[in-house]
Parts: C-alpha cells; sequence; structure tokens
C-alpha cells in the first residue's frame, strides 16, 4: 500500500522528529553536534521557516517550527540531512543514510498545544540522560533566561505566558523541570507516528478543507454500505 503523503500547512505550527540511524547515533559528540547546529542555523532563512523550539539529541533532532509554505518543511530536512551527510561523510568516513527511516511529523494546533509540544522538545535531553539547562544544542537555556538563541523565533501564544520576559522564563522553567505528563507524551508521539494533526474537531474540519484530504486514520474494520438493512 503507497504511504500517505506528508501533512504540511503553510503558517501552521509543525512538529518534526529526525530520527538517527545507529551508526551516526554513535558518532554524535560535541564537534557534530555543533556542526549540525550551524547547518540549522543556516537553512531555516533560506527555506523561509521560523523556528520556535528545537533539540539536537544522539538519539533523534525535534524541532518545532513554522514554515512559510507548505514544501518548507520537507526541503528543510532534505537540505539539512544532505549538508550533515556531507560532514558527516568527511569526519567519519559515514556513507549511509543519517536516519532510521522516513523523518516524521505533524501539525499542531498552537492555542492548546504549544507549550506541551515546547516542553516535549526541549525535555528531549532529559530523555537521553542529560541536564536540559546544560545542553548546549536546544533551546532551552534560552527560553529559561540563561543564554541567547539566534535560532529561535518565539511563537506568539509563547508571548502570551507572561507580560515580561522574567515572568516567562520563570514559568518555562518551572514547566521544565516537571515531567511530561504520561498522557500528553503519548499523544504527541501517536501524532508523530501517524502523521495525523493534532487538534480539536473545529481545526481538523479546516485544515481538511484546505488540504482536500483525510486527517484521521479509519475506524478499523469494513466500511459500513450505506443504506444497509438488518437481516431478519
Amino acid at each position: 500500500m503507497a504511504r500517505q503523503p506528508r501533512c504540511a500547512a503553510a503558517g501552521l505550527l509543525h512538529l518534526l522528529d529526525l530520527r538517527w540511524c545507529a551508526g551516526v547515533s554513535a558518532q554524535l559528540g560535541e564537534r557534530e553536534l555543533d556542526l549540525l547546529r550551524g547547518l540549522l542555523a543556516a537553512a531555516l532563512p533560506r527555506h523561509q521557516v521560523a523556528l520556535h523550539a528545537y533539540a539536537l539529541g544522539r538519539s533523534r533532532a525535534l524541532l518545532l517550527l513554522t514554515p512559510r509554505s507548505t514544501q518548507a518543511p520537507a526541503h528543510l530536512v532534505q537540505d539539512l540531512c544532505r549538508r550533515f551527510a556531507v560532514e558527516m561523510r568527511s569526519l567519519h568516513g559515514h556513507a549511509g543514510p543519517l536516519l532510521a527511516g522516513r523523518f516524521r511529523s505533524t501539525i499542531v494546533q498552537a492555542e492548546p498545544h504549544l507549550l506541551e509540544a515546547l516542553q516535549y522538545t526541549e525535555q528531549l535531553p532529559a530523555r537521553e540522560g542529560e541536564d536540559v539547562l546544560a545542553w548546549r544544542w536546544s533551546s532551552a537555556a534560552m527560553h529559561c533566561g540563561s543564554a541567547r538563541d539566534e535560532l529561535v523565533t518565539d511563537h506568539p501564544e509563547y508571548w502570551r505566558t507572561g507580560n515580561t520576559p522574567f515572568e516567562r522564563e520563570a514559568r518555562h522553567r518551572a514547566r521544565l523541570v516537571e515531567p511530561l505528563g504520561e498522557g500528553v507524551a503519548k499523544r504527541l508521539e501517536s501524532a508523530l507516528a501517524g502523521g495525523w494533526p493534532l487538534g480539536d474537531a473545529a481545526f481538523l474540519n479546516e485544515l481538511a478543507q484546505q488540504l482536500q484530504r483525510r486527517l484521521a486514520p479509519r475506524a478499523p474494520g469494513r466500511p459500513r454500505k450505506s443504506g444497509a438493512t438488518a437481516s431478519v
């Protein structure tokens, strides 16, 4: 069965998940992560993407972004991986694929889900056994007020979390030290795995009309025949 194309829409929030293959993951040290971050910084304006949060980990990279065009998320990942592959080949002679399969993505309704998607993204280092605020390859330190980060463009919904930078940073720091709810994590993972957008019914209906496609998995089992009557 043919794979369904990814959902993408200009001007909406997207969460992208790039999972490294085992060979690449084993080679990702500080030098490689610095290179990857530099390549990401260069690619964002080239593809007209606003990055709201990110975490470059040793197992995967998570990017929370808003593209200006439907094609921008895929073009960004293709560009980033192509250039990073050149660096990995030069440094380590790595000749295989960078990613363990296709990258995953989901469209996220910003108003109810931005903060949990941001928390899920920036807590990636903690899930890999690292200190979230000490990890130099994520946006967490910037959102907590301990570093500047030219890669990040804050989402309007993030600005509504406080009237001053200090308020926003303190609230974000408090969120990051709290574990993400199990249900929230499962909901985001499921959306990424299936490629289905995450949002309420009104958001999904409007998006389905815009994209002219189904935006939820079909119910299991055979479809019911219209006008069918029960046997007597």
